[in-house]
């Protein structure tokens, strides 16, 4: 693994303040619940039973294939067996794509014209809400995945209190000009493989961060495709590593900012 860090050090006394989970879910069956509020479908999964971290909880924000895919509610649970509430909304209405759709040929850029930011924003926005307003919470971590990637830095601004602490792993179409708006601390895991979020793109992302003096870190995995925070082989060593290091690494990030 290749890994580039803007703040080093993190030792001792940093693992002991992290909610450790004992391991990144890849099979089994989703324990989490999905619950309508407010007209969006929200995938809820809770703390084991004696959870005590009443102050912090994670928005999960999906890559296109949304809640529906089994590999993110496995990985939206092991977040939660770290004492972490996760709220994942369905950002798609209803409208994620299959998990078969590309090998079968979907016109995808058809069909992010349905899915832009002035219809995903408010989505975030009313999970943001219900996170702080009727859940209690008074710290929200954001995690996000391909397309969900980009919406974790989107909401990490001075103009309004979205996510406090933010995790992101091969962003697609994240824009220089929206990672110029981050306020808050950022941690990125990348994949050396993945040619949404390619060298060229880590190298923008990192040197505006750095300019403006932005606390960040940034990991890049070796053997890494596209997906790998969620979806990976596991029986290839290279990426197995990528997703569970990526796991443990939104893991400490949380649990030292907002700890």
């Amino acid at each position: 693994m290749l890994t580039r860090f803007a703040l080093l050090g993190l030792a001792a006394s940093v693992v002991a303040k992290v909610h450790w989970a004992p391991t990144v879910k890849n099979d089994g069956e989703p324990v989490g619940q999905i619950k309508n509020i407010n007209g969006t479908q929200i995938y809820h999964s809770f703390p084991p039973s004696g959870g005590s971290n009443s102050t912090t909880a994670i928005l999960y924000l999906t890559d296109i294939f949304g809640i529906p895919n089994p590999q993110a509610k496995l990985l939206a649970d092991s977040l939660a067996a770290a004492d972490y509430t996760v709220i994942m909304p369905d950002l798609f209405k209803n409208d994620s794509v299959p998990l078969d759709a590309i090998e079968s040929g979907l016109n995808l850029t058809e069909w992010l014209t349905r899915h832009g930011a002035t219809e995903v924003d408010p989505i975030i926005e009313d999970s943001i809400t219900y996170i702080r307003n009727t859940l209690g919470f008074s710290n929200i971590a954001g995690v996000g995945y391909c397309f969900g990637g980009r919406y974790v830095p989107r909401h990490m601004t001075n103009a309004s209190r979205g996510i406090d602490v933010g995790f992101i792993a091969h962003p697609s179409n994240l824009l220089p000009s929206e990672i110029e708006a981050v306020a808050n601390p950022l941690s990125i895991a990348a994949g050396e493989l993945d040619a949404s979020y390619n060298a060229t793109h880590r190298s923008v992302a990192e040197a505006i961060l750095q300019r403006n003096n932005l606390t960040f870190e940034a990991s890049l995995y070796s053997g890494a495709p596209h997906g790998f925070g969620v979806k990976v082989d596991w029986s290839v060593g290279e990426q197995r590593y990528a997703k569970t290091a990526a796991f443990y690494q939104a893991l400490q990030w949380f649990g030292f900012w907002l700890a």
